[in-house]
């Protein structure tokens, strides 16, 4: 039977709601159901809708943020630290690390270009959800003036203490980087985070420069990987992403909240082909295994790695095709916010 679009009691931390969060349209048509599989913090069943508008996907009842952290592991992004255990461990954490600053090196080279196309050559930076660095690291070494934000306080003290980052803790709306403004402010894979995607954008808005310039990244919900994996894409990795992206959606965001953009179909060395990867083989994902605490045996956890290294190079062809195609699993966007005329 179809689940109803509006449950009449929604849990503590549910807003009761049938309306798009992207377009506010109630045109919505049932999707899929999802479950946690990638961490298992979420028990339960979640009902997927998409808007018949945009086309973007998520799951209602919408959550809010005090039920959104709940979500998370303590490790839900990658870090060199607490990996290494005896001379394999060691040898495999910087063999990760090293492989970690090679792809977001491919994020750095798009920030170069969007700095000198978008951004009058300027080289202040603020990553949005900086997670612990390693992305602002990499940037730092090539001339930028990296600073970050992230809501995870073990996030931003492993950021400092390794790379010595300017870092701070603070959520969407906080004002930790008051009244700083910045050349290039950045949020890869942020937006799909929020029940109110508006809320991101108008913050991340308010902290540019006036000739400064937004750059965006989402997994791309009319990706040929997320066509063929279905519910089981691990770019919808329910429940933390509340909202799915078409190129469609993300204009119309954009373009409501008074943004100048261009949207970029641009193979992400980083994410596209570990997409397919991780939707093939989610168990060896190392994020994962290192939010479930799986990574105990280091004979074991190298042996893993190994393996999602060999599926992940496997990855590259079809990420490579469907980019090529316009059709690759991540969008990433371009955004100024729009001069006032008159």
């Amino acid at each position: 039977m179809k689940p109803a679009l509006e449950p009449s009691s929604p849990a503590p931390g549910y807003a009761n709601t049938g309306a798009c969060p992207v377009c506010r349209s109630t045109d919505l048509a049932y999707y899929t159901t999802g479950r946690d599989r990638l961490f298992g913090k979420a028990p339960g069943v979640f009902y997927l809708y998409k808007c018949l508008q945009c086309g973007c996907v998520f799951y209602l009842p919408l959550p809010d943020r005090s039920k959104l952290s709940e979500f998370y592991p303590e490790d839900y992004w990658w870090s060199a630290e607490g990996q290494a255990r005896g001379r394999l461990g060691r040898l495999m954490s910087r063999l990760e690390e090293l492989y970690r600053e090679f792809v977001v090196a491919d994020h750095v080279r798009f920030l170069a270009f969007c700095a000198h196309k978008f951004a009058a050559g300027g080289k202040l930076l603020l990553d949005i959800g900086c997670g612990s660095g390693v992305f602002l690291h990499v940037a730092r070494k090539h001339g930028f003036l990296a600073h970050g934000m992230d809501a995870s306080a073990h996030a931003v003290e492993i950021a400092q203490r390794q790379y010595g980052l300017s870092v701070r803790k603070g959520e969407i709306g906080s004002l930790v980087w008051e009244p700083y403004r910045f050349d290039l402010v950045t949020m890869f894979h942020v937006l799909e985070h929020l029940p109110d995607p508006r809320v991101g954008l108008r913050f991340a808005g308010r902290l540019l420069r006036p000739t400064g310039a937004l750059v965006i990244q989402v997994p791309n919900l009319k990706s040929i990987q997320a066509r063929l994996f279905a519910g089981y894409w691990y770019g919808l990795d329910v429940p933390r992403h509340v909202i799915n992206f078409t190129p469609k959606g993300l204009a119309l965001l954009l373009n409501e909240e008074g943004f100048e953009f261009d949207i970029i179909y641009r193979f992400s060395l980083r994410d596209n082909p570990a997409s397919f990867a991780s939707s093939l083989v989610p168990w060896l994902d190392p994020i994962r295994r290192r939010g479930r605490n799986l990574q105990k045996n280091p004979l074991l956890s190298a042996f893993k790695s190994a393996g999602y290294l060999g599926v992940f190079l496997l990855s590259l062809p079809p990420a490579l095709i469907e980019s090529a195609l316009g059709a690759g699993g991540t969008l990433w966007a371009v955004a100024r916010p729009r001069r006032q005329t008159g």
